[in-house]
C-alpha cells in the first residue's frame, strides 16, 4: 500500500512529542518506498503500512523505529508492534535469529521468498534456544558474534533479529508503539549493533 492514508494510529500525538522533544525526524506517515527497499523480510511479516517513523543519525549510519501495521487501514491489528531499522555500513554479513519462538509477526508461511536454512552454531546454549537462519553455518557465526550471542543471552532477548550488508532489521516482542518503547528500542538497536561488530 503506497497511498498516505487519512487515519492515524493511537498514540501518534505523543510519539510526535516525545520525537519533538529529543530533535529527532518523525514522519507519521512515512514514506512507504523507504522500507519496501530492505524487503522482502526474511522471517518477519511484511506489514500492510508503516507509521510514525522516528529517526535519529548514530555516525556511520542512522536509526529509524517505526510501527509495523499488520492490518489494512482503520483496522486495529489483533496486536502492535514496532520495527527498528538500522542503516550500518560496517554491518556486512548476512543471517537472521528467531529467540523464544513463534510471535505476532513471525511470518508464518514462506511461499514466494524462502528464508535461508538452519543452521547451528555449535553453541550447546544459543542452539537450543535461538533459531538461526544462513546460507551456512560460517556465516551465521561471522555475523552472529560471540559480544552478541553474550548480549542476547543476557538480556533474555525475544524476538527476532535479521543482518544483512549495511544493515539490521530488529523485532523485540516485548516492544509496542508508544514514547518509552521507541526510547528503548533505539537503546536496543545500539548495543545490537555495537556488539555485533565487535570480535569474540
Amino acid at each position: 500500500m503506497t497511498d498516505a492514508p487519512a487515519y492515524l494510529p493511537f498514540g501518534t500525538e505523543a510519539i510526535t512529542a516525545w520525537a519533538r522533544q529529543r530533535g529527532m525526524i518523525h514522519q507519521p506517515r512515512p514514506e512507504q518506498g523507504w522500507f519496501r527497499n530492505w524487503e522482502p523480510l526474511e522471517t518477519l511479516v511484511s506489514p500492510a503500512y508503516y507509521f510514525n517513523a522516528c529517526s535519529r543519525s548514530v555516525a556511520p549510519g542512522t536509526i529509524t523505529v517505526v510501527e509495523s501495521w499488520t492490518e489494512i487501514i482503520e483496522t486495529e491489528p489483533v496486536d502492535r508492534a514496532i520495527y527498528t531499522f538500522v542503516a550500518h555500513p560496517a554491518l556486512r554479513r548476512r543471517a537472521s535469529l528467531q529467540a523464544g519462538g513463534d510471535h505476532f509477526m513471525s511470518r508464518a508461511a514462506f511461499i514466494v521468498d524462502p528464508p535461508p536454512p538452519i543452521v547451528k552454531l555449535k553453541d550447546p546454549v544459543w542452539d537450543e534456544h535461538v533459531v538461526t537462519r544462513a546460507t551456512h553455518a560460517e556465516e551465521a557465526r561471522a555475523a552472529i558474534t560471540s559480544p552478541l550471542r553474550h548480549l542476547l543471552q543476557g538480556w533474555g532477548f525475544v524476538g527476532h533479529i535479521e543482518l544483512r550488508p549495511g544493515g539490521a532489521i530488529i523485532y523485540a516482542a516485548n516492544l509496542k508503539p508508544n514514547p518509552g518503547d521507541y526510547d528503548r528500542a533505539i537503546g536496543i538497536a545500539q548495543q545490537i549493533v555495537d556488539a555485533a561488530l565487535r570480535r569474540g
